[in-house]
């Protein structure tokens, strides 16, 4: 057994791609993909949902499963171009940064990276939809910070960068 250890701190990495086509083909061209800068943590949520019921028959409950809930979430300190977008960038997440990728209700594809972007670095991926965007800033955090997350549409894969 081997634990992931992000101590490196450019271990964890979150990348968000546009997609195209029925699909949704990740655009892989460099220049295209919005790497989440600043990053302070990450969450990948894959919640099963249930369904519990009783019968006369049994002193117990019974259980199925129901779809998951699939979410990459995270909170970064606020970087200008990130957010409000590089109108010298290629693709739609790089031009309209993450707020006007929200905003358009634009579909992406998202990968978190467990130990890096290296070959044989795992990750999970899916496509979905940028969310939850609340910046903040006050005395004590004198920086502005936001919650993003990506909900994801059907289901998170995970792969091994090749």
């Amino acid at each position: 057994m081997a634990y992931i250890n992000t101590s490196a701190g450019d271990e964890a990495v979150v990348e968000i791609y546009n997609v195209s086509g029925a699909s949704d083909t990740f655009d892989e061209t460099a220049a295209n993909v919005l790497t989440v800068p600043f990053m302070q943590d990450v969450t990948v949520n894959n919640s099963t949902g249930t369904f519990r019921f009783k019968t006369l028959d049994n002193g117990s409950e019974s259980v199925v499963t129901t779809p998951a809930t699939n979410q990459v979430s995270l909170n970064a300190i606020v970087d200008d171009s990130a957010f409000f977008g590089n109108a010298g960038g290629a693709g739609d997440v790089v031009q309209n940064g993450l707020f006007g990728t929200s905003n358009n209700k634009t579909k992406v594809g998202v990968r978190a990276y467990f130990d890096g972007t290296d070959s044989g670095s795992r990750y999970l991926e899916g496509v979905g939809y940028i969310s939850g965007l609340a910046p903040t800033v006050n005395p004590d955090s004198p920086l502005w910070i936001t919650p993003v997350t990506i909900e994801i549409d059907q289901e998170l894969t995970s792969a091994l960068v090749s």
